[in-house]
């Protein structure tokens, strides 16, 4: 009797290093949806999300959507572990709020820079303003006036090319590529105060969301991320989640149409 515990012992042993073993070796599984265009800013923080879930041990599937509307049905239909890359002047337009429950970080906020082309400053009448596909029209024309024409690009590398070959007026656009802007000596950029601030995220749904907040903070601290917000002079919110949660809130209010 003695034996057959020792042997009936052994092999639940066995059964359960098995198990421990083969749950170790199982990598997280996780979807990571793309919403932007390559050359757009949501593009390049997908890529390197992905590149850093790799890293950690996650087992990635990239949808590369390209589209916000529609990767925005994929992430709310969604039933497995999945999250994207958002931002607080997206939520009006694809009806998609930050909440508690999909919440995962403020990853940097920025004011809208509005630009103009030399080209244009003596110019009377309608000016043409480039702006993003995820911007109400009716926001932009009740914030800069009605002696404007709106003209939607797909991304914010459109539009900084739009600027640069003379296709518009002016744009509405973010830091990094205003900057870029500047730099060409084409025309001139100022951080406005009419636009509400933007804060970019991350958003998840089927996640843990304990354990994920911690994973893609630690990502970016990574160094390609510190590269890329040093390089762009974007501002990175300090405090807890839930505190973060609160200005992205408050913050994404601006992007209502009144």
């Amino acid at each position: 009797m003695k034996n057959i515990l020792i042997a009936f012992g052994i092999v639940v042993t066995v059964v359960l290093l098995f198990v421990a073993v083969s749950k170790a070796e199982t990598p997280k599984r996780i979807t990571i949806i793309n919403s932007g265009k390559a050359g757009g800013s949501f593009n390049a923080r997908t890529q390197m999300y992905k590149d850093g879930l790799i890293a950690a041990g996650y087992e990635v599937k990239f949808e590369n959507i390209g589209k916000i509307s529609q990767a925005v049905k994929m992430f709310k239909t969604s039933d497995e572990p999945t999250i994207m890359v958002y931002a607080n002047n997206q939520v009006y337009k694809q009806d998609l709020f930050h909440t508690e429950n999909n919440f995962i970080i403020a990853e940097y906020q920025q004011p809208l820079y509005v630009c103009r082309t030399n080209a244009s400053k003596d110019k009377t009448g309608v000016l043409t303003v480039a702006h993003g596909k995820g911007y109400d029209p009716a926001l932009l024309t009740n914030l800069l006036g009605n002696d404007i024409t709106l003209v939607p690009y797909k991304n914010s590398g459109a539009m900084l090319k739009g600027m640069l070959g003379g296709d518009v007026d002016m744009m509405v656009n973010n830091q990094g590529k205003s900057f870029k802007y500047m730099k060409s000596g084409n025309g001139t950029c100022e951080a406005s105060d009419v636009l509400p601030v933007m804060v970019a995220t991350v958003i998840g749904t089927n996640v843990d969301l304990r354990e994920i907040r911690k994973v893609i903070f630690d990502i970016t601290m990574d160094k390609q991320f510190v590269e890329y917000h040093t390089s762009r002079k974007l501002t990175r919110p300090t405090g807890t989640w839930e505190n973060e949660l609160v200005v992205v809130q408050t913050l994404e209010k601006g992007y209502a149409v009144k």
